[in-house]
């Protein structure tokens, strides 16, 4: 495994999704129309945050010795599509600025963790390649095509 280049795609991920946010007038940011399902700009920025912070306490786990793939639920559409609603409706009350704060956070947490790993198991390359680098990639083009790039 090419730790590195991992590393180096989740940056240019990160870079890139932030380029996509940047894009966003502040007026729109909270305008539901990003998806079909109506999440807004903030909402798609909350649930990449949210997703990052579960992926770093997986890593902390992982590097303690205590991650036990069997302890946790079997990641089924049904389960993550019943996460991602209940992350919709905690974004939708919540102000853009802890939005924006928490998304940081939570990137620079999932990538600490990353680093801090002793030995990167195939558990952890997974959860962190889904949650950055392949995760980053989806929703920077939703809100390119949103906006109309």
């Amino acid at each position: 495994m090419d730790v590195e280049r991992l590393l180096a795609e989740e940056e240019a991920g990160w870079g890139a999704l932030q380029a996509a946010f940047a894009r966003v007038a502040d007026d729109r940011f909270e305008e539901s129309t990003l998806t079909p399902d109506g999440w807004s700009p903030k909402d798609a920025m909350f649930h990449v945050g949210y997703w990052l912070t579960d992926c770093a306490d997986v890593l902390d786990e992982i590097r303690a010795g205590t991650f036990d793939p069997g302890a946790r639920p079997e990641e089924t559409w049904g389960y993550i599509d019943g996460v991602n609603d209940e992350g919709f409706h905690r974004s939708r009350m919540m102000p853009p600025q802890d939005v924006r704060t928490g998304y940081a956070d939570a990137r620079a947490r999932a990538v600490e963790a990353f680093r801090a790993l002793p030995e990167v198991t195939r558990d952890a390359w997974g959860w962190f390649e889904e949650s950055g680098p392949l995760h980053y990639s989806k929703h920077e083009a939703d809100l390119m095509r949103w906006l109309g790039q």
